[in-house]
């Protein structure tokens, strides 16, 4: 391959490119932190080696990977996502995407250049899969059947009409004949769990009937799906890596007229996402909710209303550092009934919070202006929980 690791520069945590070294125990409960590969990689104190990894993310993935392992010394979990299906779609014929600068490389030869840059288990190069595609979802399945090696992650970039009610079965249904473990990406403008009110059910039963699945490039729908029995997850840095869009559209911002860009802050208490400029707003007269978590110590939340590089950095290592105490207390509990439990009263606590907290900053229950609450949000907090 063009641009093949100097072997005398192995990754500190690389001890063989085995493909025989099998990717579920690896992975097996981890929430993964997604990094974008435009950015110099740095460490991420906040994550924890047990349970956290990073998944690097973008067109030069592997390059800033290797960097992460080798520059930076990371020794932890590691994946890169290239993520072919920001520009390729899977078709029946070609379901996977192959490197543009090798005529006669395979799939094999792409799961082969991850490892040797220095991730722990190799994704597929898989395109976008398109709304009612079964042509192409089928294609997934049948070139995957065919991968030879223990160490691979099916990736599964689906548009999110395949959690309707329509589709879900038959997702399912093929999901189940991948022998290897599965990772979907949800594609949706803005947050698709809020494209349909079965798709968080939908979701959890994806989850719940198919063995060795993981859900990547997404918010805290990452914590509903671990409880729920997955592999593993990743929640994005940005708002932009916590979901994906088809190759054929552009994303689409909630700002208008462009000028600078500000944080998304996880607000502990209320458990959602919410923009530095907004959070600036709705306390602009009141006393802002505060964190106690080691980055912000008391401060109040309204504070990363900032474009500069270091109040990025702050903000996101407070919602690192708040999802992570998350997962570790999820790990406390055992997997099942008590784990799914404890994850709904902590969303139903949460939901009650808004009107509380509405009520503090002077906005009533009918009011549009203040906190709402967001639908997945509302649906885990009052989904049953299965045996």
């Amino acid at each position: 391959m063009s641009n093949a690791p100097d072997p005398r520069r192995r990754p500190p945590a690389l001890k063989t490119l085995d493909h025989t070294v099998a990717a579920v125990p690896l992975l097996q409960g981890r929430v993964l932190l997604h990094e974008h590969a435009r950015n110099i990689p740095r460490p991420r104190r906040a994550l924890d080696d047990e349970l956290s990894g990073v998944v690097m993310t973008g067109a030069n993935a592997d390059a800033r990977a290797f960097q992460l392992r080798t520059d930076v010394g990371y020794e932890g979990t590691l994946l890169i996502d290239s993520a072919a299906y920001s520009t390729y779609t899977a078709t029946a014929e070609e379901p996977f995407m192959a490197p543009p600068d090798e005529l006669f490389a395979t799939v094999d030869d792409s799961l082969n250049f991850q490892k040797a840059r220095g991730a722990t288990a190799a994704l597929t190069p898989t395109g976008y899969i398109p709304p009612a595609s079964s042509r192409a979802l089928k294609a997934v399945m049948r070139d995957a059947n065919r991968i030879e090696r223990a160490d691979t992650l099916v990736s599964l970039p689906i548009d999110v009409t395949w959690l309707n009610r329509e589709n879900i079965g038959q997702l399912i249904a093929v999901c189940a004949k991948i022998r290897h473990p599965k990772a979907v990406i949800l594609f949706r403008q803005f947050d698709p769990l809020e494209q349909g009110k079965d798709v968080p059910a939908n979701l959890r039963r994806l989850f719940t009937e198919v063995e060795h699945v993981a859900l990547l490039r997404t918010d805290l729908a990452a914590l509903d799906v671990l409880a729920h029995g997955a592999l593993c997850a990743g929640i994005g840095v940005q708002s932009s890596l916590r979901h994906a869009i088809p190759p054929d559209e552009k994303a689409q911002i909630g700002k208008r007229g462009g000028g600078p860009t500000y944080p998304h802050v996880l607000m502990p208490q209320l458990m959602c996402f919410k923009g530095a400029e907004s959070l600036s707003n709705l306390y602009a007269n009141v006393d802002p909710a505060t964190c106690d978590c080691e980055e912000c110590d008391g401060r109040g939340l309204d504070r990363f209303f900032l474009p500069d590089g270091d109040t990025r950095r702050e903000a996101d290592n407070h919602t690192i550092v708040t999802w992570s105490g998350w997962v570790s207390e999820m790990a406390s509990y055992r997997a099942g009934t008590e784990r799914k439990t404890w994850w709904r009263n902590k969303c139903a606590a949460a939901v009650d919070r808004y009107a509380l907290e509405n009520q503090r900053i002077g906005q009533g229950a009918s009011s549009k202006s203040g906190f709402q609450v967001p639908p997945p949000l509302k649906a885990w907090a009052t989904l049953p929980v299965a045996p």
